[in-house]
């Protein structure tokens, strides 16, 4: 049973990831600037669930959940006028296990939908003379709505619907030089409102093909502790993120 809770439940953060934009455009004009950038994030995923009662340690590699992937979809949009920031992110995944428990062999399956939308913005606090350090200040919401569903055997053993959303502020920085940028970006948010906390780091590297095209790839952890009612969830997921970002 462990095992089946375990496996449910590994998936609720196993792809939160929020693309940020490190476009090597620094300019502040006053005209507005797009970014839109799909996005995939390869993670894993380690902590301890609890559910019913019962408490289960996760220790899920990304291959592990990349097997039993059914639908994935990631994109990040970000708008820039002068030192104003507005930046959304959309990510949406289907996955879906069969097999049997090991004890009574009964044939047992798991359906995870899960959303994830963010909406936030920022402002420029602090730009160097040359150009070269910029530094952002963010503040936003996110919202998770997790849909689980196992069934063993001709019986439905759970069929849930969670959903939570966090407050966040953080903050992101960026270095320019020629075609090359690198970024970096903490935010902490739930504060209780949500989640208990939670809180996200991530380190990309760019490099800007041309004026419309820019490829990233970088680190990102995640960590969330979150509960209601008998269900709890401790985790942290880590792992390397890659993405192209379009600029208009």
């Amino acid at each position: 049973m462990k095992n089946i809770i375990c496996y449910v439940l590994l998936f609720t953060v196993s792809f939160q990831l929020t693309a940020q934009d490190i476009s090597s455009d620094t300019s502040t004009t006053s005209k507005w600037e797009f970014d839109v950038a799909p996005y995939v994030w390869l993670a894993g995923s380690s902590g301890t669930i609890s559910f019913l009662n019962q408490s289960a340690n996760v220790d899920a590699k990304f291959k592990d959940v990349l097997e039993n992937l059914k639908f994935g979809m990631f994109l990040h949009a970000e708008a820039k006028k002068g030192k104003w920031i507005v930046f959304g992110d959309l990510m949406y995944i289907k996955v879906e296990k069969t097999g049997n428990i090991e004890l009574t062999n009964t044939a047992t399956n798991i359906e995870l939908k899960q959303t994830v939308a963010e909406i936030g913005g920022g402002y420029n606090l602090i730009t160097t003379l040359d150009k070269w350090l910029f530094i952002d200040g963010l503040a936003g919401l996110r919202y998770f709505e997790i849909d689980n569903l196992v069934n063993v055997g001709q019986q439905q053993l759970l069929d849930r619907t969670i959903n939570v959303t966090d407050p966040f502020i953080g903050i992101r920085f960026r270095t320019v030089s020629d075609k090359w940028t690198n970024g970096a970006r903490f935010d902490v948010g739930g504060f209780g409102i949500g989640s208990n906390l939670s809180w996200k780091a991530n380190f990309l590297v760019d490099y800007q093909f041309s004026e419309l095209l820019s490829l990233s790839i970088g680190y990102q952890v995640y960590s969330i502790d979150y509960e209601k009612d008998t269900f709890r969830l401790d985790l942290v997921s880590s792992g390397f993120a890659t993405g192209l970002n379009f600029h208009f």
